[in-house]
């Protein structure tokens, strides 16, 4: 996708460029198929003026003419559908290109956090905290009087969720 001068044209304006000839295509398209049509009214009265004066030779001409400009009227619409599909299509591939450079980008700020983090470290710190926590709730337990119950800790549940994740990637959810 180059001009003459080898610059790269970029997608999104090559899109707006066809989508704009598309749109001008599908005017000129509705300007002759109205043009057609006032034909088309014409050649029904001028049919009836003969037709009642008896002249029925320019009649066949008429009817023949006016045949064929019914059938340019419906390939005109035919044409004017088909166009509208290539808009929609061009619109389908805008659509696409933004997506994946939203998931380019996502890709590259996910590669810029996985070098920051240092997944190994934070794993050992976190095996610490647990063994530190699971320690701490023993000494307790020592000292707790027999018989009560035992308080409810959300950080050993937390760390029992994270302990089965232990062998996964920092950002694997």
């Amino acid at each position: 996708m180059g001009n003459t001068w080898g610059r790269k044209v970029p997608l999104k304006e090559v899109l707006r460029k066809n989508k704009r000839e598309i749109t001008k295509a599908v005017r000129e398209l509705d300007r002759e198929r109205a043009n057609l049509e006032k034909q088309e009214q014409k050649l029904i009265a001028d049919i009836k003026k003969y037709a009642k004066e008896g002249q029925m030779g320019p009649v066949k001409i008429m009817a023949k003419d006016l045949v064929r400009t019914r059938t340019y009227i419906t390939k005109f619409i035919e044409l004017r559908s088909h166009l509208n599909a290539v808009s929609l299509k061009l619109q389908t591939v805008k659509s696409q290109e933004a997506m994946a450079s939203a998931m380019k980008s996502v890709t590259n700020a996910m590669v810029k956090m996985n070098k920051t983090v240092n997944v190994p470290a934070i794993q050992k710190i976190m095996t610490n905290f647990q063994m530190e926590n699971e320690r701490a709730q023993m000494t307790q337990e020592a000292k707790r009087p027999r018989g009560s119950a035992p308080p409810f800790e959300a950080t050993s549940l937390a760390f029992r969720l994270f302990k089965n994740r232990r062998n996964r990637s920092f950002f694997d959810f």
